[in-house]
C-alpha cells in the first residue's frame, strides 16, 4: 500500500487510496506537472514479476489509451515505478453501476435502456478500433455526477486473463462471461454484446441470469442453461423487452446482434414505446461529493473503480436534491404520517403501500403455484427430468434410468468442465416428459486441442485472422529480422505444429525490418580479422577492392564504406579496400651513363633514382654512374629506390707556405746502379 503524499514516478502525488481489484490498487492522485486530479492504478508486485503479463498490460494499456469517447474513462499514461508498473486514467467522481443495483434493485426500464445504450456506444467506439473489452460488467461502469455512464478498463482485461478459479473477482467475472469465453474459445465483439445483455438483464430485474456457488458452476450455466425471461422476474416488462434481452444472451454468437449499432437501434425503438413506471428507480445523477465507503466488503467497492471514489453509505434525499444530481428513490406518493414513528397517514394507505401489498400477494401466489406443480405427481406416465449436470456420465445415466428415462450421451470439448462430467442436458432439468424419453446429455471431453498452424510469411493481420479462425487467441509482437520483410509474420510462440488447447494464447512475431547496428572500425586490420569483426556485428562483407600501398602490409584494410560508427540495418554490407604490394619489374642497367640520363631512364621505368657521390681522379669519370643498386637486370617493385654511384672529382691538395726558413734536409747522392753482370 502506498502512503498519502508519496510521489509516484516523480510526477503523481498520492492523495488517498480509492479502491483495489484483482490486479491492482487504485489511488486518487494529483498530476504535479499539469495540476489535475487523476486515478493511478498500481499493479501488485507479483504481477510485475511476470514479464508476459507486463507485456500484455503495456500493449493493452497502449491500445486503450487511444480511446477518447464521452462514455469511456480515458487512459493518460503508463510507466514503471518502485519495481512495478502503473497506468494513470481520468478521475471520474461517481458510483459503480453494480453498487446502484445492489442498493436499489431493478431500474426503471427506460432508465435501464438509456444506461445500456451508453455502454453500447462505448463498446461500438472501441470495437471499430479493434479493442474488445472482454470483461464488461456493472462493476466496470461508473455513473458520473451528470448521470452519464462511463466504461473503464477497456482492453486491460486481456492482460489479466487467466484460468478460472474460485476467487471472488473471477466469480464476479463468470456471471457476465460469454459462453465462448467460458469454453476458452476466441473472443470477438459479440462476446462484449453478450456481457451487455447480462447487464441489461440485471438492470431490468435486479438479479443476474445465472448464479452458482463456484465460478465453474456459473460458467457451466452460461454454456448450456437457458435464462429465464426477464418478465418472469419483473412482470411489468413487455414481451418485446424479453425478446431483446434473450437475443443478446443467445449461446451462438452468430445469432446475437451482429454489432453494437444493431443492438442500439433495437433498444432505441423499444425505448420510444416505454413510459417510466411509477415506483421504479429512476437514475438521473449522483451527488457531486461521494463519501468514502465504510464497513463495505470487497464486493461493495468496484473491482475496477479506477476512475471514481467507492460508494458511500446511502443517504436520505431531501427536496433540495430533486433535479440537483440525486439518485431518485422509488416514488412513495403523499406521506403525511410521522417518519420517525412509521405511522400511516390518517386518510389511508399510500399508493406505495398498496403496490407493495399487491406485490407480496402476487409473490405468495406464485410460490404456492410452484409448490403445487413441483409436488404434484406426474400422472399419465409422465416424469420430471432430474438435474444431472456436473455428475459423471455413469452417475447421470443411472439417475435418468431411476427416473424412468434413458440417456443419449454426446461429447463436447470444454476448458472449464473436467473430462467425463455432464455439461448440459436436453430436455432441461425440471421438464415434464413421457416415461422412456431419451434425454440428451452433453459430456465434457476436456479441452479440445489442435496443432498450431504455420502462419510464417503472412501479414500480421492475416496471421491473426488465421489463428483466431483456428480457435486460438493470438497477439502480435514486433521483432527485427534481416530476412523477413517488414509487416510479415516470422514465427509464433509456441512454434507451429505444437498441439494446444482451444483458446490458448499465441504470440505472433511480426517483422519490424532489419535491426540497426553500428559499423565497427576495421581499418588497419588484416582481411580475415576484419571479416570476423563485421560478422560478429551482424554485418557482411560487400565488395573487396585493392589499392597499391607502400605504407601498409599487403592485405591490410586501407578504407571501409560505410565508415566506422555509421548506423546501418543488420545484415547490411560493408565494402573494403585492401593494401596491395607494388608489382616487381626489371631494373634497367644505367652504369656508364651520365647522371641525368640514368635518372631519367629509371624514372621512366617506374623507379625512384637516388644518387650517391664517389670520388674519382679521372676527369672523364665525373658525372658518370659507376655503380647501381639493385643492379641492372634484377627485379624490384615499381616505385622502389635505385641507388646510383656517380663520380665526383677529388679536390686538389694545397700547401700552406711556412714563415720560418728551414734548411733543406741533407741528401745522399744517388749512385748509379751498375748493370747486372752478364752470365756466361
Amino acid at each position: 500500500m502506498v502512503d498519502a503524499d508519496t510521489i509516484i514516478d516523480g510526477r503523481y502525488k498520492v492523495l488517498q487510496r480509492i479502491g483495489s481489484g484483482g490486479m491492482a490498487e487504485v489511488y486518487l492522485a494529483e498530476d504535479l506537472l499539469l495540476g489535475r486530479q487523476l486515478a493511478v492504478k498500481l499493479l501488485y508486485h507479483h504481477f510485475a514479476e511476470d514479464q508476459d503479463f507486463v507485456e500484455r498490460f503495456r500493449r493493452e494499456a497502449s491500445s486503450a489509451a487511444g480511446l477518447s469517447h464521452p462514455n469511456i474513462v480515458g487512459i493518460f499514461d503508463r510507466g514503471e515505478w518502485d519495481g512495478t508498473y502503473y497506468i494513470t486514467m481520468e478521475y471520474v467522481p461517481g458510483r459503480p453501476l453494480k453498487t446502484i443495483v445492489r442498493e436499489h434493485g431493478a431500474l426503471d426500464p427506460t432508465t435501464a435502456i438509456d444506461v445500456v445504450i451508453q455502454i453500447l456506444r462505448a463498446a461500438r467506439f472501441a470495437h471499430k478500433r479493434g479493442v474488445i473489452h472482454r470483461d464488461l460488467k456493472p462493476h466496470n461502469v461508473l455513473i458520473d455526477e451528470e448521470g452519464r455512464a462511463r466504461v473503464t478498463d477497456f482492453g486491460i482485461a486481456r492482460a489479466g486473463a487467466s484460468d478460472m478459479t474460485l476467487t471472488g473477482s473471477i466469480m464476479g467475472t463468470a456471471q457476465y462471461l460469454s459462453p465462448e469465453q467460458a469454453q476458452g474459445h476466441a473472443v470477438t465483439a459479440t462476446s462484449d454484446l453478450y456481457a451487455v445483455g447480462v447487464i441489461l438483464y440485471e438492470l431490468l430485474t435486479g438479479t443476474i441470469p445465472f448464479e452458482g456457488e463456484t465460478a465453474v458452476a456459473i460458467a457451466m450455466q452460461q454454456v448450456s442453461a437457458a435464462p429465464r425471461p426477464p418478465s418472469a422476474l419483473n412482470p411489468t416488462l413487455p414481451v418485446a423487452v424479453d425478446a431483446i434481452v434473450l437475443r443478446a444472451l443467445t449461446k451462438d454468437p452468430s445469432r446475437r446482434y451482429k454489432d453494437a449499432d444493431e443492438f442500439i437501434a433495437v433498444l432505441q425503438r423499444e425505448r420510444q414505446s416505454l413510459q417510466p413506471a411509477p415506483g421504479a428507480v429512476a437514475l438521473t445523477a449522483l451527488p457531486s461529493a461521494v463519501p468514502a465507503a465504510e464497513g463495505m466488503d470487497a464486493a461493495g467497492v468496484a473491482e475496477y473503480a479506477a476512475a471514481g471514489l467507492p460508494p458511500g453509505p446511502p443517504r436520505e434525499l431531501g427536496p433540495a436534491d430533486t433535479g440537483s444530481g440525486a439518485l431518485l428513490l422509488p416514488a412513495a406518493g403523499p406521506w403525511d404520517g410521522d417518519p420517525a414513528s412509521g405511522q400511516l397517514p390518517a386518510d389511508g394507505p399510500s399508493r406505495r403501500t398498496l403496490i407493495l401489498l399487491l406485490a407480496a400477494v402476487l409473490a405468495v401466489a406464485l410460490v404456492a403455484l410452484a409448490l403445487v406443480l413441483l409436488l404434484a405427481p406426474a400422472g399419465g406416465g409422465r416424469v420430471r427430468v432430474p438435474d444431472v449436470t456436473g455428475q459423471t456420465e455413469p452417475a447421470a445415466v443411472a439417475r435418468l434410468r431411476q427416473a424412468g428415462l434413458s440417456a443419449n450421451p454426446s461429447l463436447a470439448a470444454s476448458t472449464i468442465v473436467p473430462s467425463g462430467l455432464v455439461i448440459g442436458e436436453s430436455p432441461t432439468r425440471g421438464s415434464v416428459v413421457a416415461k422412456g424419453t431419451r434425454v440428451g446429455i452433453v459430456v465434457s471431453s476436456g479441452p479440445s486441442s489442435s496443432a498450431l498452424v504455420n502462419v510464417a510469411g503472412l501479414t500480421g493481420v492475416q496471421a491473426v485472422k488465421r489463428l483466431r479462425a483456428a480457435g486460438f487467441d493470438p497477439t502480435t509482437s514486433d521483432q527485427p529480422s534481416a530476412t523477413v520483410p517488414r509487416g510479415r509474420a516470422i514465427s509464433t510462440d509456441p512454434s507451429a505444429g505444437t498441439v494446444l488447447q482451444a483458446g490458448s494464447a499465441v504470440t505472433v512475431f511480426v517483422s519490424s525490418g532489419p535491426a540497426k547496428v553500428r559499423v565497427p572500425d576495421v581499418t588497419g586490420q588484416p582481411q580475415a580479422a576484419a571479416e570476423a569483426a563485421l560478422s560478429s556485428a551482424g554485418l557482411a562483407v560487400g565488395s573487396v577492392s585493392s589499392q597499391i600501398s607502400t605504407a601498409q602490409a599487403p592485405g591490410t584494410v586501407l578504407t571501409q564504406s560505410p565508415r566506422a560508427g555509421a548506423s546501418v540495418s543488420a545484415g547490411g554490407k560493408v565494402n573494403l579496400t585492401l593494401a596491395q604490394a607494388p608489382k616487381e619489374i626489371t631494373v634497367p642497367g644505367v652504369v656508364g651513363q651520365g647522371e641525368a640520363q640514368a635518372a631519367a631512364a629509371l624514372g621512366s621505368a617506374g623507379f625512384n633514382p637516388k644518387t650517391m657521390p664517389a670520388t674519382v681522379t679521372d676527369p672523364k669519370q665525373v658525372g658518370i654512374v659507376s655503380k647501381q643498386t639493385p643492379p641492372g637486370g634484377h627485379t624490384a617493385r615499381r616505385g622502389a629506390t635505385v641507388t646510383l654511384t656517380v663520380g665526383v672529382l677529388a679536390s686538389p691538395t694545397t700547401t700552406t707556405p711556412s714563415t720560418q726558413t728551414t734548411p733543406p734536409p741533407a741528401t745522399t747522392p744517388t749512385l748509379p746502379v751498375p748493370p747486372p753482370a752478364a752470365s756466361g
